[in-house]
């Protein structure tokens, strides 16, 4: 089969990577894999390295305007493939639009929930919902959020939507030994640090996650103040936020103003985020909203306990929900936009190593179990088969 990828953009983030980790696997099938993106990034150099063939999509005037739709058609007719795989919300309504008029079966991904999109995004999409032959989501709460965005045509749109996890190389923690040391970061060998790994954006609450570190700082130090004539200090407890975005100065402003520039590190973009988890003693998700986190994958692989919030207003002294994570065997899950419980977990993942270290062999387990990517890759293919048997008429 010849299929076609097209994506909004090759950054840093879950659905870029989750190209790549599928295209990186898919080296030696019998497939042709082509893409197409409207933003470079550091996933294109390492999606030409595989040696795949990849289009820049341009507008003369903007990204998206006329011109670039017309070379994304060309191109695509050019190559007559026979399915469209798309992601993220541009490259899907782009291709859902294209590939009607050529009578190509398309395959939309879906990474994030569709409730927190703006209204005149849903009305767009809307237009276009019944020109996708099937919507892959990440997961099931994913899934649940698009049906809820279009409740009138949710029973016809059901049937067209798979939920296929996002998946990784569980052998990711057997590369080559990480360069990146505690040192080099400016931490001591004797810090727990809390890292955060995704763009720096709104949805991600990151600002959130600084006030609740902020919090346990404070707290830890009033403690070895009190402790200062025993000397039963307690260790550093340190912040990594590995990624960029348009958030990033209106952080960099926040951690001046707590005064905290000495515990938490931005590292800026980086492609090698892998390096960074085994020196992690936690990862900390703190998004209002969350598809099938990679880097919650990666963070599995390595055996981080995980801190993650969850849409639902339960305390994490109960079972919370979460698609793929159990609270307390595999993480802390705390409600989305609480401050203050996710400073909790924060504090408990810190002063409790043992739970930790019974979170370390869950956590490898669940994603050597459940998400590999070799899985994925048997699944995708049963899709694009299925519509490629139904295919009838081809390119013109």
């Amino acid at each position: 089969m010849k299929i076609f990828h097209v994506i909004t953009s090759l950054k840093i983030g879950g659905a870029e990577s989750a190209l790549f980790n599928f295209l990186q696997k898919s080296i030696h099938d019998k497939n042709t894999h082509i893409i197409a993106y409207f933003y470079p990034g550091p996933n294109l150099e390492k999606i030409k390295n595989l040696g795949f063939k990849t289009y820049h999509i341009k507008g003369l005037f903007w990204k998206y305007d006329l011109f670039a739709y017309k070379k994304l058609k060309t191109i695509i007719k050019k190559h007559n493939p026979d399915v469209i795989h798309s992601a993220l919300w541009s490259a899907n309504l782009f291709s859902k639009l294209i590939t009607k008029s050529l009578d190509i079966p398309i395959v939309c991904d879906l990474h994030s929930n569709f409730l927190y999109d703006g209204k005149i995004r849903r009305l767009i999409e809307k237009l276009t919902l019944f020109k996708a032959n099937k919507y892959i989501a990440v997961s099931n709460s994913v899934k649940e959020g698009f049906l809820s965005a279009f409740k009138k045509e949710s029973k016809k749109l059901e049937p067209k939507i798979i939920v296929i996890p996002n998946a990784i190389d569980t052998n990711i923690d057997k590369q080559p030994e990480q360069t990146i040391t505690k040192k080099d970061m400016g931490f001591d060998s004797s810090d727990f640090i809390v890292g955060a790994v995704g763009r720096l954006e709104k949805i991600k609450s990151y600002d959130l996650l600084i006030k609740s570190f902020a919090t346990v700082c404070n707290k830890i130090k009033k403690i070895n103040s009190l402790n200062k004539h025993n000397m039963n200090y307690l260790k550093p407890i340190k912040l990594c936020i590995v990624g960029e975005g348009s958030q990033k100065k209106n952080l960099i402003r926040l951690v001046k103003q707590l005064n905290l520039q000495k515990n938490i590190l931005f590292t800026g973009m980086r492609s090698d985020t892998y390096n960074f988890y085994p020196l992690f003693d936690c990862l900390a998700i703190s998004s209002q909203s969350e598809g099938l986190s990679i880097a919650l994958l990666e963070a599995l692989t390595f055996g981080l306990p995980i801190i993650s919030t969850s849409n639902s207003k339960e305390t994490f002294n109960v079972k919370e929900q979460h698609d793929i994570l159990i609270n307390k065997i595999n993480g802390l899950i705390v409600p989305s936009q609480d401050q203050n419980k996710l400073a909790i977990a924060i504090e408990t993942l810190y002063l409790n190593h043992n739970l930790c270290a019974k979170m370390r062999i869950s956590n490898k387990q669940l994603v050597k179990n459940q998400f590999s990517i070799d899985q994925l890759i048997i699944k995708y293919n049963s899709v694009y088969k299925s519509l490629v048997n139904k295919r009838v008429t081809p390119v013109q």
